[in-house]
């Protein structure tokens, strides 16, 4: 773990505003394809087609060739430039970014996160968590990860609960026809209780898995929950809760260019990564170890640049919370941390019963 340079920090900090002004125009504003005017039964009728990853031709109908419609056709072609533009500008401060120091995504996940941001996912309460999000938020912070470990999964929670009314979730999704659009290899990953739905989907070819969790109360029950707004369900999991219930911030995935997503409270994503750590069974010591080390960067970067009361109010938070042995799995974790165990362990006491 080391710091950023102040060039790579201000870098992000441009990166961060100009991504969130040109979201709406590439995401919500913004559009693919080109019109296409046909003509069929002696009269004319402009079409909008945009060509799909498999080369397959997608047509919108825009109505019959009126003043109208070329005035519809026209305006976008306006907003299809304007996204050319942002996306253009964005990837000349990302190369900059990224050529100071700041971190990015492998190109092949880049290529399915923005897929699936263009069809609208990420407006639907998502939180990136993961590896994916530990690289996020470094950036958001300032700080470079020494073990910036490779992974397949892309792994997104989304709390139980979420309104289906919330801007963004008018349209739904299907999360498995839109990656197939992108690469027809993705399957759905069947449970070993073939009666549950799927929670997951991998790609055959890259082998690149997307993972869906949601939150687990104690009273409920560990069989998955579909969400119809998205076309698939998720994993419930115990500690989501605690994980997605502080201050979400909003940062950003950096391939090509970069675009806005919504990341967990740093202090709770390395506090969870210890617990979980020692929930794991069955998937061997590595991923173990990666939660630990991961979560041992985190906390000791947020104490380097002055973030410290941000992990103690976490730590509050779940000492408050219906948890009781969250605590002491957290101190198992942290005697195999390197960089804030001293300190990790100096708050642990202050909190012993």
């Amino acid at each position: 773990m080391s710091p950023q340079t102040p060039v790579s920090q201000t870098l992000y900090a441009q990166l961060l505003e100009e991504a969130s002004v040109f979201n709406a125009t590439i995401f919500e504003q913004g559009i693919a394809g080109s019109p296409y005017l046909n003509h069929a039964n002696g009269y004319a009728y402009w079409y909008w087609q945009v060509a799909a990853p498999d080369g397959k031709l997608k047509r919108l109908s825009l109505g019959r060739d009126t003043p109208e419609t070329q005035a519809l056709v026209e305006r976008l072609k306006t907003r299809k430039a304007e996204a050319s533009e942002a996306i253009a500008a964005l990837r000349a401060t990302t190369r900059a970014f990224v050529a100071s120091g700041g971190m990015n995504m492998e190109s092949a996940h880049f290529r399915v996160m923005e897929h699936l941001a263009q069809a609208g996912l990420f407006r639907k309460a998502l939180v990136l968590v993961g590896s994916h999000a530990f690289t996020a938020l470094g950036n958001l912070l300032g700080l470079r990860w020494g073990s910036q470990l490779k992974t397949s999964d892309m792994d997104f929670a989304r709390a139980q609960g979420i309104s289906l009314a919330l801007p963004g979730n008018a349209e739904p999704i299907d999360v498995l026809a839109t990656a197939r659009e992108l690469d027809p290899t993705f399957f759905a990953v069947r449970q070993l209780d073939h009666r549950q739905p799927s929670t997951a989907i991998i790609s055959r070819k890259t082998r690149i898995k997307l993972d869906f969790l949601t939150t687990h109360a104690a009273s409920e029950a560990d069989t998955p929950h579909y969400f119809a707004d998205l076309g698939i369900a998720a994993t419930p999991l115990r500690y989501m809760d605690y994980l997605l219930g502080g201050l979400n911030r909003r940062g950003l995935v950096i391939g090509t260019y970069a675009f806005p997503i919504n990341l967990p409270d740093p202090a709770r994503f390395a506090l969870h990564k210890l617990i979980i750590a020692q929930l794991r069974s069955g998937e061997g010591d590595a991923k173990r170890q990666k939660d630990i080390r991961q979560a041992d960067e985190l906390l000791a970067g947020m104490i380097e640049v002055g973030l410290a009361h941000e992990i103690e109010d976490a730590l509050g938070a779940l000492t408050a919370s219906s948890y009781p042995n969250a605590l002491a799995q957290i101190r198992r974790s942290a005697e195999q941390t390197q960089l804030a165990r001293e300190w990790l362990c100096q708050q642990l006491d202050k909190r012993a019963p």
